[in-house]
């Protein structure tokens, strides 16, 4: 017997899966916050490493510029691939609707949506109406951010485990 305030394993399915529908909705809504973020954090990056010449030297400018890049790359990949997933039929139920709302030129309803078309979440595309509906920079703009936040990431951990395994007389050059 299923007593009040415990779930059933598919709830708890059900619910994760709502919510991961609901930030891909949101993502493909706000891409061009995203966007934005991404340039705010490169244009922060460059202005650490800009603001004291003296600076530019010491690792740990360069440490806190590499985060900002990181953070950067990260944004650019979500945006990307809100954008990419904005230009889908991605939450519009009705084929037909979506052929509708996405290439109003070229649809009729009396021929309705290709019985051929399919689309993926990653890589990702839509030919549900035809031609590709995703834009052709999405696809490795969202591989070559990841790879760029993977590898200023694993720098980023390596420099600063080296920083701290530094001896005490080299610390004041951190």
């Amino acid at each position: 017997m299923i007593g009040a305030g415990t779930t059933t394993p598919g709830a708890v399915g059900c619910t994760s899966m709502f919510l991961v529908f609901l930030a891909l909705v949101l993502l493909a809504l706000a891409w061009p916050v995203f966007a934005a973020a991404a340039l705010v954090f490169v244009v922060v990056a460059l202005l650490a490493l800009r603001r004291d010449p003296h600076l530019r030297g010491r690792a740990w400018a360069l440490r806190r510029a590499g985060w900002f890049l990181a953070a950067g790359a990260a944004f650019t990949g979500a945006a990307a691939y809100g954008r990419g997933l904005a230009a889908t039929t991605f939450g519009i139920l009705d084929p037909d609707d979506a052929c509708m709302l996405r290439r109003p030129e070229g649809y009729s309803h009396r021929i309705g949506a290709s019985a051929d078309g399919s689309s993926s979440m990653w890589p990702l595309r839509d030919t549900t109406c035809g031609p590709d509906l995703v834009p052709g920079y999405v696809n490795p703009l969202v591989a070559g951010s990841a790879v760029l936040f993977v590898v200023l990431l694993a720098v980023l951990i390596l420099a600063e485990v080296r920083s701290r395994r530094l001896p005490a007389g080299d610390a004041a050059r951190r």
